[in-house]
């Protein structure tokens, strides 16, 4: 057994960070659920990457080199599902992501474990993560080498989908390929330690899952459809930052019309997908994906969401420094992007105006109706300047929360115009006599 401890020790992960509260969307999210704890299961200590037992971290090391070893992987590619893994949970079977459904092994959104054989009862089974993770890994494989692509590809799929951004090939650089040949070497020290397992013919139709057609088409959503999966559909496409053919946000009314379709349209031209207003699988899973990765981008990356909205209030934070006499900086930055999320937390579309307060311990914002001088009608919102002192970074993982409440002040606001409209009384032009003859000129 030392033996084995010293096979697995310097592959083993730390227990990494936990997500706060307001990081996790309760909707989507088994961050909070309980652990399976079954007798003879490999279980996390807790649902935090990397946080498991030397046991259970060198059983899913395991797990994935006889998961490698059926589909007929050789040891490089093999090395690279385990760098894979390493990144995405710390050999955690059971850790789960804040702020999506991913989980596992290989943090499998929902959908991506449907499309690889894992259901949702399935989800903590270690041999079908394991069967999951390689067999996308043989795909993004695929995939990168037909269009001539370097190694860094095939983890930028799995974090991006088709579509690899530059932000998922920085990552494979920095945590994934840069570890494949030390645990090529594992690979290779295993094996004196463990008889080869053949390869499995039935393992590529065991990890593929096609839905039925009628199955595929309950789940799309369209124009038309109802339901909380819409407001789920259009929530997440308000935090991507899409909104409907006139530019407005999208309420979350559940309802999916001619805007939802809209801004259904530009995410699929936008992610190299067939624009036809339908969110079906590969869209939903798609959405899935960039929002994960739009929450860990901060507010000053040109990709993330509400980009356009930190330049704005920026811009004005930079003049307000001006006529102070005083040089931008990375406190100014600051300060814009806690002002940023604060003006999504009370639902501003933008602001237009920015002052400090008399006593300099608050930064105000306001956005301002078109036309209109008097300051009743300016909504407003502030933050504290402390905010300055706080990293752009860790404001904004404060951002989807924000975007949420302020997707619901605007479905509100909708509900109550046309709640309006419906209540106004209907008045009757009243008739015009036309004039008496005879009536004096």
């Amino acid at each position: 057994m030392d033996d084995q401890r010293d096979l697995y020790a310097p592959y083993l992960q730390p227990r990494g960070p936990a997500y706060r509260d307001d990081q996790v969307d309760s909707r989507l999210s088994h961050y909070n659920d309980p652990i399976d704890r079954s007798p003879g299961r490999f279980a996390g200590n807790s649902h935090i990457h990397g946080d498991a037992s030397v046991e259970t971290q060198a059983a899913v090391m395991d797990a994935l080199v006889e998961a490698s070893q059926r589909a007929g992987l050789d040891d490089k590619d093999t090395a690279y599902v385990l760098a894979t893994a390493r990144f995405e949970s710390g050999f955690n079977p059971d850790a789960a992501a804040g702020p999506t459904s991913a989980y596992g092994v290989g943090q499998f959104v929902r959908r991506t474990g449907h499309s690889y054989g894992i259901s949702d009862a399935q989800i903590g089974d270690l041999t079908r993560q394991a069967e999951g993770l390689v067999a996308i890994y043989k795909d993004n494989a695929a995939l990168a080498r037909s269009r001539g692509q370097g190694d860094e590809y095939i983890y930028a799929y799995h974090h991006d989908g088709s579509h690899a951004s530059p932000e998922a090939l920085a990552l494979s650089r920095q945590h994934v390929v840069p570890y494949v040949p030390a645990f090529e070497r594992f690979v290779a020290a295993r094996q004196e330690h463990h008889e080869r397992l053949p390869a499995d013919p039935e393992f590529h139709s065991r990890t593929h899952v096609t839905p039925e057609p009628a199955q595929a088409a309950s789940h799309a959503l369209r124009h038309g459809s109802h339901g909380q999966a819409v407001s789920d559909l259009q929530t997440q496409l308000a935090q991507l930052g899409y909104a409907d053919a006139e530019g407005r946000p999208l309420g979350a009314d559940g309802r999916f019309g001619a805007g939802t379709q809209a801004a259904v349209e530009a995410f699929q031209r936008e992610h190299g997908l067939a624009a036809d207003g339908i969110a079906g699988a590969r869209t939903q899973e798609a959405v899935a994906n960039a929002l994960a990765q739009g929450a860990t981008r901060p507010l000053d990356h040109p990709d993330h969401p509400d980009h356009a909205l930190f330049l704005q209030v920026r811009s004005h934070v930079y003049r307000l420094d001006a006529d102070l006499g005083r040089p931008s900086d990375v406190h100014s930055d600051n300060l814009a992007a806690g002002l940023t999320v604060s003006a999504r937390q009370d639902g501003l579309l933008r602001v237009d105006q920015i002052a400090l307060s008399d006593d300099g311990s608050r930064l105000w914002g306001a956005q301002r109706p078109p036309g209109v001088r008097d300051h009743f009608f300016d909504r407003v919102t502030s933050v504290s300047t402390h905010a300055a002192m706080t990293p752009i970074a860790e404001t904004s993982v404060q951002w989807p929360q924000a975007m949420q409440q302020f997707q619901s002040a605007q479905a509100q606001q909708q509900a109550e115009q046309i709640q309006a409209i419906q209540q106004a009384p209907t008045t009757q032009p009243v008739p015009v006599a036309p004039p008496t003859q005879g009536l004096s000129q």
